[in-house]
């Protein structure tokens, strides 16, 4: 599908396309469809492929889908990007939204932007290790006596590193480009691109300090190469923009559009890149919600707990449509 300003966006969708019900899956920064793997195969499982149709996308400059344009790393585009994805995909009957990290901040940026959506297309949500704000206090595991510097400095030194990572990739593109045609291999240029992405991130923060920092307790390994795949996969500009987009997000008033819808609030007592005190505060926000925290889960939890967060999101779609599936 193409977003209004002719970004393509990719999907993956699983159920019927004619189900009564739509559960949207939106994901993190620097992470893509594949971190849904789980729910987009066990929702039409649990509630009956002919009764749901999940649909999970890459946001702009994430995964599959294009790079997004100067300007556009930002939450509310993203935001608008869901309005494409429901037009496009689900155009009718009501929707949960799950939304993680990055993809639960993108739901509120909606709600303040499109609250007429909100009801009777728009059912239920699920907020899955997210933040309704106030990201710099606390965030990404630095001690409290860093939040200022951190709120100053890190999205300024995300940025660098953005710009860094992609004159490097440049430079390495044109070795590639060099080796195949010597080598004559029209697929070089591509495993090179992957691979700079994967050196040049992982060079500083290799696979145990990431798989620490992000998940919790004894994570699959599995589960992790998923996700470093997808940071391999992830342009700078897109790391840096979003990274400074999140620290900016504040929609704490957005909550009251949600008011009156049932919502699940699910977290991990582990997570190091949010800590549990925003689940606590949306929850605090919404009378209405209900809260889980997950003991030794972290930043991953449809991952980590993929089965105890399926089973949510089916609970939420048999509310919406009043126990019919």
């Amino acid at each position: 599908m193409v977003a209004g300003d002719g970004v393509r966006l990719r999907a993956v969708m699983t159920g019927s396309p004619a189900a009564p019900a739509t559960v949207l899956l939106a994901h993190g920064w620097t992470c893509s469809t594949r971190s849904w793997h789980h729910q987009l195969k066990d929702l039409p499982r649990i509630l009956g492929p002919e009764n749901v149709r999940v649909i999970a996308w890459d946001h702009r400059g994430h995964g599959r889908s294009d790079a997004a344009l100067p300007g556009t790393t930002r939450i509310e585009q993203l935001a608008e990007d869901v309005v494409t994805v429901l037009d496009t995909l689900a155009p009718s009957g009501p929707v949960v939204y799950a939304g993680h990290s990055m993809g639960g901040m993108t739901l509120l940026a909606l709600a303040e932007h499109r609250p007429d959506l909100f009801g009777e297309r728009i059912a239920a949500a699920a907020f899955i290790s997210t933040s309704t704000g106030n990201i710099s206090h606390r965030a990404f595991g630095l001690p409290r006596q860093f939040d200022s510097t951190a709120a100053r400095v890190a999205p300024r030194a995300m940025n660098l590193a953005g710009q860094r990572l992609e004159r490097r990739a440049q430079k390495l593109a044109t070795k590639a480009e060099i080796a195949e045609a010597e080598k004559a291999q029209a697929a070089a240029l591509t495993r090179a691109a992957a691979r700079w992405r994967a050196l040049a991130l992982g060079a500083r923060l290799q696979r145990p300090a990431l798989a620490r920092l992000v998940f919790g307790v004894s994570p699959d390994p599995a589960e992790v190469d998923i996700l470093l795949a997808d940071l391999a996969d992830t342009p700078g500009q897109s790391l840096a923009g979003f990274f400074e987009a999140i620290t900016q997000h504040n929609r704490e008033e957005a909550l009251e559009v949600l008011a009156e819808l049932p919502v699940e609030v699910m977290h991990g007592t582990r997570d190091r890149l949010l800590s549990p005190r925003h689940a606590n505060r949306t929850a605090e926000l919404l009378p209405n919600a209900r809260l889980w925290m997950y003991p030794k889960a972290g930043h991953m939890l449809m991952q980590e707990r993929p089965r105890d967060v399926s089973h949510r999101l089916a609970s939420l779609v048999r509310r919406t449509t009043h126990a019919k599936v």
